[in-house]
C-alpha cells in the first residue's frame, strides 16, 4: 500500500462515518453495548449513518455513551457524526472528552486546533497541532495549520519550516503549494510565491476552481492581467461557466486588484475547502463533506463553502437539508441565482413540487426573462406532466435566444417533446429537427424523433435509419433498442421486432412500455399466451393511465389485424422548415 493510500485512510477518520458503519467500533464494544441495554441506540446510530443522517447518528451515539461515557470509540463516532452534521460546537464537546481519555487522538486535536484558530487563540492552537504527533495525517495537515499560526504569531522560523514542508507535499491538487505561495506573498516574497504557483500548474492544479481563483488573483495583483485572463479562459473552456470566474473576468476589465486575504481563519478555511474539492474529484463525497464542515466553522460567510456544502448534501440524498443550505446564501452572493435553482431542484427531489415551483416563480417576478429560471421551471412542470405549462416556460426561454448556438439544442428538444405530448406535431417536429441540427445528431434527439415518426406511422424508413444510428452510439440504452424494435414492428418485420424487443426487455426489465411492446410482438408471432403474460407484467410496472387502459383492452380482446402502412418516400416537412 502506498503512502498516499495510508494518508487517505488516515484522513478519512477525521470527519467521516463510512457507509458500512462507524469507524473503529470493535466487536468488544458492540458486545458491551448490547449487554448494557444500549443496543437500540447503537443500532439506530448505525442505521442513521447508512442513511447519511449524521445529525440523528450523533444523537444516537450520544445515547449509547450513557452506557459507557468514556469509551474512545463511541466518543469518536459521536464527534465525527456531529461535525458531519454541521454541529461543530457539540462535536467539539465530544472532542474535549475524547482528548481527555485518549490524549494522542489526532482527530480530536485537529478539531480543537481549528476551534482555537477561529477564536484567535494561536498559542492554544499550536499546542493541539503539536499534540497530533507524527504520521501521514499530521505531516499534511499540521504544516497547513502551522503556517497561518506562524503568521499570526509573527514566528519567522516556524513559518519557514512550514513553507518547506508544504513545498514538498504533492497531494491534494497543489493545495499545500498554494498555501505556501500565499504565505510568501504576504511576507512580500512574490518571486518565490510565483514559483510555487507554477509548480502547482505543472501538477495539474489548474483544473480546480479554488486554485484558479487563488492563482488568478495573484496574477492580477502582480499586474499580469494577460496570464490571468488565459487562466480564467482555460477554466471556462474545460468546465461549466462559474459565477466567481466570470466575476474575475469582469474585474480584469476594470483594472481593480483583488485583495490579499491575511486572516488566518479565512485562509485555513480556503485550504480545507480546496482539499475538499480535491477529494470530491476522487468521488470521496463523505471526506469532502468533512473538510467543508471544518471550512464552514472557520469562515461561515464563505459563499463557495456554503454552496458546495449544499451540493454535497444533495449528492448524499439529504434533499431537505440541501434546500435549507441553499437558502442560507445571501441575495448579494454571486452564486445566489444558481442557489435558488438548485434549491428548487432539491425541494422537488424531496417530494415538494409546489414548493419548488414557488421558489422559481418568486425569482421570476424579479427576473421575468431569466432563461435559466424559465428552463428550470419548465423542467419541473415537465416532470409533473404539466405539459402546457412546461411548453409555455420553454417558449419564454426560447424567446431570449438572439442567435442559435450548439448548447441551445437542449431547450429546443425539451420544447419539442412538450409540443409532441400536447398534440402539436407540426411545431414539435420543427423543434426536434432544430435540436437535431444544433446537437449534430445527438442520440436522444434521434431516438425521440425517429420513435415519434414511427409511432405515428410517418416516414418509417427514415425513422428506422436514425434510430439505428442512435442504437449504434448507445447499444446498451434500453429505450433506444425498444425504439428500434418498435420501428421493425410498425414496418411489419415482426420476427426481427421480437428479437430486438427481447433484447430491450433484458436491458430494462421493469419498463412498462418496453414490456407492452414485447407483448405486442409476441402476439403477432402467434404466441398469444406469452403476449398476455407480458401485458400483465406491464400493468404491474405502473404504466401511465392512458397506457393502462390500452393494455387492459388488449388483455380482453387481443390485437386486431396489423395495419398495412407504406413508408413515405419524401422527407418530413419539419426536416425542411429550418
Amino acid at each position: 500500500m502506498t503512502k498516499r493510500h495510508y494518508l487517505l485512510i488516515g484522513l478519512a477518520a477525521i470527519c467521516v462515518l463510512v457507509a458500512v458503519g462507524v469507524v473503529g467500533i470493535s466487536q468488544k464494544v458492540e458486545d458491551f453495548i448490547v449487554e448494557q441495554g444500549a443496543a437500540g441506540a447503537y443500532l439506530a446510530a448505525r442505521q442513521a449513518t447508512r442513511l447519511n443522517d449524521s445529525d440523528a447518528a450523533g444523537d444516537y451515539w450520544a445515547h449509547a455513551l450513557v452506557a459507557r461515557p468514556e469509551d474512545p470509540s463511541l466518543l469518536q463516532s459521536a464527534m465525527q457524526a456531529k461535525v458531519m452534521a454541521g454541529d461543530f460546537d457539540e462535536g467539539l464537546d465530544f472532542a474535549r472528552r475524547l482528548s481527555s481519555v485518549s490524549p494522542q487522538n489526532q482527530q480530536a486535536h485537529i478539531l480543537l486546533a481549528v476551534a482555537a484558530v477561529k477564536k484567535k487563540q494561536f498559542d492554544l492552537a499550536l499546542e493541539h497541532v503539536d499534540a497530533m504527533g507524527g504520521g501521514p495525517l499530521s505531516s499534511v495537515l499540521a504544516p497547513n495549520m502551522q503556517i497561518w499560526i506562524a503568521l499570526a504569531r509573527d514566528d519567522e522560523k516556524m513559518g519557514a519550516r512550514a513553507v518547506k514542508r508544504l513545498a514538498r507535499a504533492s497531494l491534494f491538487a497543489g493545495v499545500p503549494l498554494v498555501q505556501a505561495a500565499r504565505a510568501l506573498e504576504i511576507k512580500g516574497n512574490n518571486e518565490a510565491a510565483a514559483t510555487h504557483y507554477s509548480d502547482a500548474v505543472r501538477s495539474g492544479s489548474a483544473r480546480y476552481l479554488y486554485f484558479v481563483l487563488s492563482y488568478g488573483a495573484f496574477l492580477e495583483r502582480q499586474d499580469e492581467a494577460e496570464k490571468a485572463a488565459k487562466l480564467y479562459d482555460f477554466y471556462h473552456g474545460t468546465h461549466l461557466e462559474h459565477a466567481h470566474v466570470t466575476a474575475a473576468q469582469e474585474r480584469l476589465k476594470t483594472g481593480e486588484k483583488p485583495p490579499l486575504k491575511t486572516d488566518p481563519a479565512m485562509a485555513l478555511a480556503e485550504a480545507f475547502a480546496a482539499i475538499s474539492e480535491a477529494m470530491l474529484g476522487e468521488n470521496r463525497i463523505d471526506l469532502a463533506l468533512g473538510y467543508l464542515r471544518l471550512a464552514e466553522h472557520l469562515d461561515g460567510d464563505n459563499e463557495l463553502v456554503a454552496f458546495t456544502l449544499a451540493q454535497l448534501l444533495g449528492q448524499r440524498e439529504r434533499f431537505v437539508d440541501a434546500a435549507e443550505q441553499y437558502a442560507t446564501l445571501n441575495s448579494s452572493a454571486l452564486l445566489y441565482a444558481d442557489a435558488q435553482i438548485q434549491r428548487a431542484q432539491m425541494l422537488f427531489a424531496a417530494g415538494a413540487p409546489e414548493a419548488a415551483i414557488a421558489v422559481l416563480q418568486k425569482q421570476l417576478k424579479q427576473k421575468p426573462n431569466d432563461r435559466d429560471l424559465l428552463i428550470s421551471l419548465g423542467d419541473i412542470y415537465r416532470s409533473e406532466q404539466r405539459f402546457a405549462e412546461a411548453e409555455q416556460s420553454y417558449d419564454r426561454a426560447v424567446a431570449q435566444i438572439d442567435e442559435d448556438v450548439a448548447r441551445d439544442w437542449h431547450l429546443y428538444f425539451a420544447r419539442g417533446m412538450m409540443r409532441e405530448r400536447l398534440g402539436d406535431w407540426d411545431m414539435a417536429e420543427i423543434d426536434l429537427q432544430r435540436a437535431r441540427r444544433l446537437s449534430n445528431n445527438e442520440p436522444h434527439v434521434l431516438n425521440y424523433l425517429g420513435y415519434s415518426w414511427i409511432d405515428q406511422g410517418l416516414y418509417l424508413d427514415e425513422g428506422l435509419k436514425i434510430i439505428k444510428q442512435a442504437v449504434k452510439e448507445q447499444p446498451k440504452n434500453g429505450a433506444f433498442v425498444d425504439s428500434l424494435g418498435w420501428a421493425h414492428y410498425r414496418l411489419g418485420n415482426f420476427a426481427t421486432a421480437l428479437k430486438v424487443l427481447e433484447r430491450a426487455s433484458l436491458l430494462e426489465p421493469t419498463d412498462p412500455v418496453i414490456t407492452d411492446h414485447l407483448g405486442d410482438a409476441l402476439w403477432r408471432m402467434k404466441r398469444e399466451v406469452e403476449a398476455r403474460y407480458q401485458w400483465r407484467k406491464a400493468l404491474a410496472f405502473d404504466p401511465t393511465q392512458e397506457d393502462r387502459s390500452k393494455i387492459e383492452g388488449k388483455l380482453l380482446t387481443g390485437l386486431g389485424p396489423p395495419e398495412k402502412k407504406k413508408p413515405q418516400a419524401h422527407m418530413p416537412r419539419g426536416g425542411t422548415a429550418i
